[in-house]
């Protein structure tokens, strides 16, 4: 079957929305060029880490020497296409569209709007403005600061604002970042999340070092959309 097919017989879902959320420095951005390269156009500049740090007890400098922030809103547009062998392939939504069309191991695919927020505290509103019709949220934390951690309760209270706005479930997965780090004894582990936010949601640790570690979080996220 191709993509036209695909597209008369309505496995073409709706344009989707996932929002990221997470505090400064937590990997929210260089997630997302883990699975888009140079393709995701980001507004980053390079970060001010000793102002930050005084600042931002949510973010903690690690190897910090190129490290940038977000200082507004990045966007994508994304492809998730489920092939016949039980597999799928993430893509940018303008990223060689045209060589799907030939393709006959495509079972349906989703489009999504991905929103990426900046993580400063100064930019929470951005939070509250990119929540707004999300089908789905990615919660990121920096899994070598306690306060970033904590401040997952923060942004699961406002998911749960919208919820109640909406009257509709809104699936959440959340990423435990930086386990890599683990090795030097910087990461805290993934039972600190389940703390912060009562065990209620799948918690997954993660290393933008290792990007296979997001291809099992990202599969559960997309069946939890594909069953509501």
């Amino acid at each position: 079957m191709n993509i036209a097919e695909l597209l008369r017989e309505g496995k073409l879902s709706r344009l989707l929305k996932i929002t990221v959320l997470g505090t400064s420095g937590s990997g929210k951005t260089s997630f997302l060029k883990s699975l888009f390269g140079d393709q995701f156009v980001v507004s980053d500049v390079k970060r001010m880490d000793y102002l930050e740090n005084k600042a931002n007890l949510t973010y903690t400098p690690i190897d910090v020497e190129e490290s940038t922030t977000t200082l507004s809103l990045n966007q994508l547009g994304a492809m998730v296409i489920f092939t016949k062998s039980n597999r799928f392939e993430m893509m940018e939504i303008n990223d060689g569209v045209d060589s799907l069309l030939s393709r006959d191991d495509i079972d349906m695919f989703m489009t999504f709007s991905i929103f990426d927020t900046a993580g400063q505290e100064r930019f929470e509103f951005m939070a509250d403005i990119c929540l707004k019709g999300s089908d789905a949220v990615i919660l990121v934390a920096d899994g070598t600061n306690i306060s970033s951690i904590e401040y997952l309760s923060v942004y699961i209270d406002k998911i749960r604002e919208e919820e109640f706005r909406t009257g509709k479930e809104i699936p959440v997965i959340i990423f435990m970042n930086k386990s890599d780090l683990a090795e030097r004894g910087l990461y805290l582990g993934a039972d600190f999340a389940r703390i912060a936010t009562s065990n209620e949601f799948d918690i997954f640790e993660t290393s933008i070092k290792e990007p296979e570690s997001f291809q099992l979080p990202l599969r559960v996220l997309i069946e939890k959309i594909k069953h509501l």
